[in-house]
């Protein structure tokens, strides 16, 4: 049999233990934390469609993160004619560019509200089973405050969207044309990339 002092040093123990701990919320209940998705609009691409679907809302939002998310590793840029012969840095165009401009422009269009990114004339084109191909002329409009660049462009694009090894789906080829003599999506991104 154990002595009382053992006894009563241990109860106490204990109870000084769970006061401490309920005082310092351990053992109480939490709200969870929301998963590290970057906030926004954002659906799993699972079809080329939601990878469409999730630009058009990442620059709605000018949410950097889910812009990046879109794009694959190896993205391809073509410019427009235009834009290629007067810029010298489509050479070295790259995703860390594309991220590089779009984390520009959205710095120069926070608090702003209005950005859209509208397609028109979709036709998605089935090149084989893992690539399809998107062909639209857009309009985008972003409210920035950067008085060199133009707020809003035009022009014709085609999307080259792959299916990855997981199954998931992303931008991987962009071809840019202009329309007319409008300033083009190839325009902003040479202004944001100055």
């Amino acid at each position: 049999m154990r002595p009382i002092g053992t006894r009563l040093f241990r109860v106490l123990a204990v109870t000084t233990w769970s006061v401490t701990a309920a005082a310092c919320g351990l053992l109480g209940t939490r709200t969870p934390e929301d998963p590290l998705t970057g906030g926004g609009t954002y659906v799993q691409p699972d079809t080329p469609e939601q990878v469409v679907e999730n630009l058009q809302a990442a620059v709605a939002e000018m949410n950097t993160l889910n812009y990046r998310r879109g794009l694959s590793e190896n993205l391809e840029f073509r410019p427009t004619a235009t834009a290629e012969a007067r810029d010298g840095l489509w050479t070295t165009w790259s995703r860390a560019a594309e991220e590089q401009y779009f984390s520009t422009m959205a710095a120069a269009a926070s608090g702003g509200s209005g950005h859209r990114l509208d397609l028109n004339d979709q036709a998605f084109t089935l090149v084989d089973a893992s690539h399809y191909r998107l062909d639209a002329t857009y309009v985008l409009t972003v409210n920035h405050r950067r008085p060199d660049v133009p707020m809003q462009v035009q022009g014709r694009l085609s999307w080259t969207v792959v299916q990855r090894g997981d199954g998931l789906w992303e931008l991987s080829s962009w071809t840019d044309q202009e329309l007319g003599g409008v300033a083009s999506w190839s325009d902003l991104k040479a202004g944001f990339m100055k």
